[in-house]
């Protein structure tokens, strides 16, 4: 038996809970808190005509690694942000519990998501970033970034490896390279509470780049989630020349909801649009101004600050 057709390693799935369960849970939920009613509908009827092809092919048989990737794969027409994932039993949630709490030791140990400064000789910058922790606890690792990058001629940020995470670490770096102090970003709407505004906040002074220092930042399929949307909303100003790949297109607010005893999904909960594009990147991913192979994206980025033209 292959690791696609059995089921995650010392988590048992009861019988009773197949496929059809599984996407009843997933459409409920949907239907609960995806803000665009239209779309939780196109979710459902996407969900639901995949249980109806499905009814004479195993569809009442135990839930495996390989039922949850098919079932994500449905989901993905829809909305790129729904990820399944087996975990061991336990009640299924009625209401919305909302992401865990980071532990500071956590973001110690990986230095709040920043994993390389560098300045090179001909006086450009380099920082990478595969996250964002919360800034009560990242602040110093990031605010220690910038005061490395003091000066630079010009910069590239790296997000290729970047999977998303808190929004006052993401408004804290659009601001500093932005350098226009205090500006909105987008308008997160939820279905039944009000909308939210992100800001960058001023915060920094004028410790942030100036305006018209050449910034590069560099996308591929790593970039999701957050991540994505900081590459967006700097390119959406004109503010940044993005290079790498596409990126996979996550652009929804995501909740963790446990849909069935076993499986922890995450349901978007809120849609954000950018105060310039009046859209954002859902499924379409953000797209990079030079298509460059992965692992010639950083010297062709090198080679664009380089050149005075």
């Amino acid at each position: 038996m292959t690791r696609d057709e059995s089921t995650a390693p010392g988590i048992a799935v009861p019988a009773l809970e197949t496929r059809a369960t599984l996407i009843d849970g997933i459409v409920g939920w949907g239907r609960r808190l995806v803000p665009d009613r239209e779309r939780a509908e196109r979710l459902a009827a996407d969900l639901l005509s995949a249980t109806a092809a499905t009814q004479d092919r195993g569809h009442g048989t135990p839930l495996t690694e390989r039922t949850l990737r098919d079932v994500e794969a449905v989901c993905h027409r829809t909305a790129r942000h729904l990820t399944l994932e087996l975990r061991a039993r336990a009640e299924p949630d009625v209401d919305v519990v909302g992401w865990p709490r980071v532990p500071p030791h956590v973001v110690q140990r990986r230095g709040g998501f920043i994993s390389r400064v560098k300045r090179f000789d001909n006086g450009c910058g380099f920082l990478r970033v595969d996250g964002f922790d919360d800034i009560t606890f990242a602040a110093d690792y990031v605010l220690g970034a910038f005061a490395v990058l003091r000066g630079v001629d010009g910069l590239i940020v790296d997000l290729r490896r970047n999977g998303g995470g808190a929004i006052s670490t993401l408004t804290l770096l659009a601001e500093f390279v932005l350098g226009t102090g205090i500006e909105q970003l987008c308008t997160v709407g939820y279905r039944d509470r009000p909308d939210r505004q992100w800001w960058t906040s001023g915060v920094l002074g004028r410790a942030h780049l100036p305006p018209d220092l050449r910034v590069a930042v560099l996308i591929g399929s790593g970039t999701y989630s957050s991540g994505e949307a900081l590459a967006y909303h700097l390119h959406t100003r004109g503010r940044v020349r993005l290079f790498g790949q596409r990126t996979p297109g996550a652009a929804d607010h995501v909740t963790p909801v446990r849909v069935t005893p076993s499986v922890v999904a995450l349901i978007p909960e809120a849609t954000p649009t950018d105060v310039v594009s009046g859209t954002n990147w859902e499924g379409a991913g953000v797209v990079p101004d030079v298509i460059c192979p992965q692992d010639q994206t950083e010297s062709v980025a090198i080679a664009w600050l380089a050149d005075p033209g």
